[in-house]
């Protein structure tokens, strides 16, 4: 039986928590921008290019191994058990990296900023990466038992509250307020996800020596190549806006970054969204190659069909975008969010793969695409860079997702046999014949690119909706209106 329905029931939950979380993120995004300028976003890009490569160490990949394994249990008390061993191992890894932080943070400040000034601001983001740690176990736990409810609600609050009191820090201190601008993100959503985790009243069932050890052997076996990739990830992710900064300045940071935030905002909602429903459901068919290559199909179908929506939108407005998310100093960024945007688009595709390779617990698999797409971004940037100068930056993101999304596919055909539906073909060519004509009518002269590109826009979201009507039966509008209701 389709399961678009549970497909868009999950993914529009947590959806609405995304647009919560987006909303405050732009709000936020825009007064760092109005109130410490280019020179200042670039700081703060760097602190996040930091905290997101340590936190991926201290992590070990075991948020989100934790959600296959908790998720598979149906036994309370080895539920229980997993958790126990789950949080004590998050709590210990993520104390000694932050710990280590602090330690070196003259170091690092030196490497980050090419001075130490900035030492103390490392040390104030060093909870983060604890913070993270906590928070993101708490999330684990949620989404392994279900309770998509309580995961959203605190994700909401933390949003918010982490927002305001953030954006009251920069207005007073300026860019010496952006560590603790940081630091209350992290700590707000450390305590409100540890709330909604307390009323699920988690029995603290102490696992044997034996227990404990099989466990975390099972934890770490899917964790650290979700780790390795996310590592990599981050590395290279800190290298390239090390590469910026020395190449051209912490300005071009800033806007690279924000032109990255723009081109991923739209679909980051949507992987973030349907990422929480997908890997419990692969790991109830995943011995099943027949149900496994259906619920791929349906996973990227639906995302195919909603993902262009946005992918156009951005393509068209992003001038528009840029200055009213940030501020005209972020113009320069457009040619970089349209090639961007070409590539994010193929992540909608891919991401089932990802967790399909990962819930086959072919973790070399998995790797191996990881550091293939990685590198060749990092090593693209620099050479359209270094040809093209500021304007040939985001046709490296491009160029390295079409040779991700490649491999993926070559790997699942190899792993579960992967045969395209007739459906997501068909889908594919008519969403990618909007999305390009999209990337070109940006060449036209103003204001007639943004007339034609409405009327393209418009079409795609009418053809978008029979799609999901028809084809798929799912009537988003009564779905939204339920899910509503649901955290009221």
């Amino acid at each position: 039986m389709s399961s678009y329905k549970d497909i868009a029931k999950a993914t529009s939950l947590i959806g609405f928590v995304q647009i919560i979380q987006i909303i405050f993120g732009i709000i936020r995004n825009k007064c760092v921008a109005l109130f410490v300028g280019t020179y200042g976003f670039g700081i703060w890009a760097l602190y996040n290019s930091y905290i997101e490569m340590v936190t991926q160490f201290s992590m070990l990949g075991l948020d989100k191994s934790g959600v296959r394994q908790i998720s598979k249990d149906v036994d309370a008390s080895k539920i229980a058990k997993t958790i126990f061993i789950f949080r004590k191992t998050l709590l210990i890894i993520s104390l000694f990296t932050a710990g280590c932080s602090m330690l070196l943070s003259k170091t690092i400040s030196q490497i980050l900023f090419n001075t130490q000034d900035y030492f103390w601001g490392v040390i104030i983001v060093s909870f983060v990466i604890l913070f993270n740690g906590l928070s993101n176990g708490q999330k684990s736990i949620l989404n392994g038992l279900r309770d998509l409810r309580g995961l959203s609600i605190s994700q909401i609050i933390g949003s918010i509250t982490g927002s305001v009191t953030a954006i009251i820090s920069v207005y007073f201190l300026g860019i010496k307020g952006i560590p603790i601008f940081i630091f209350i993100v992290g700590l707000t959503a450390v305590l409100c996800t540890w709330w909604y985790t307390k009323k699920l009243k988690i029995e603290n069932i102490s696992p044997t020596t034996s227990e404990f050890k099989t466990e975390l052997y099972s934890l770490l076996k899917i964790g650290l190549g979700f780790s390795i990739a996310g590592i990599i990830a981050t590395l290279m992710t800190y290298a390239s806006r090390v590469y910026l900064t020395r190449h051209f300045n912490i300005e071009a940071v800033g806007i690279y970054q924000a032109s990255w935030t723009i081109s991923n905002l739209y679909i980051g909602m949507i992987l973030g969204a349907m990422g929480v429903d997908l890997m419990p459901r692969l790991m109830k068919v995943i011995k099943n190659n027949s149900d496994t290559n259906n619920l791929l199909n349906e996973q990227m179908e639906f995302g195919v069909t909603i993902s262009s929506i946005g992918v156009i939108g951005i393509l068209i407005f992003s001038p528009i975008i840029l200055e009213l998310f940030y501020s005209q100093e972020f113009a320069k960024g457009v040619s970089i969010i349209r090639w961007q945007v070409l590539g994010v688009s193929l992540r909608v595709l891919a991401f089932p793969f990802s967790h399909a390779i990962m819930a086959k617990e072919k973790s070399g698999n998995y790797i191996f695409i990881q550091v293939i797409f990685w590198v060749t971004d990092f090593i693209l940037l620099i050479g359209f860079s270094s040809i093209f100068g500021f304007n040939g930056l985001g046709i490296n993101y491009c160029i390295a997702y079409v040779l991700y999304y490649i491999l993926a596919w070559i790997v699942c055909v190899k792993i579960f046999n992967f045969k395209p539906s007739r459906l997501l073909i068909l889908l594919m060519s008519i969403s990618y014949l909007f999305i390009f004509s999209a990337f070109f009518v940006y060449y036209l002269t103003a204001p007639y690119n943004y007339i034609i590109g409405s009327i393209i826009l418009a079409v795609n979201i009418i053809w978008a909706l029979i799609v999901l009507n028809n084809k798929m039966n799912i009537n988003i509008i009564q779905i939204i209106k339920s899910k509503w209701n649901s955290l009221k």
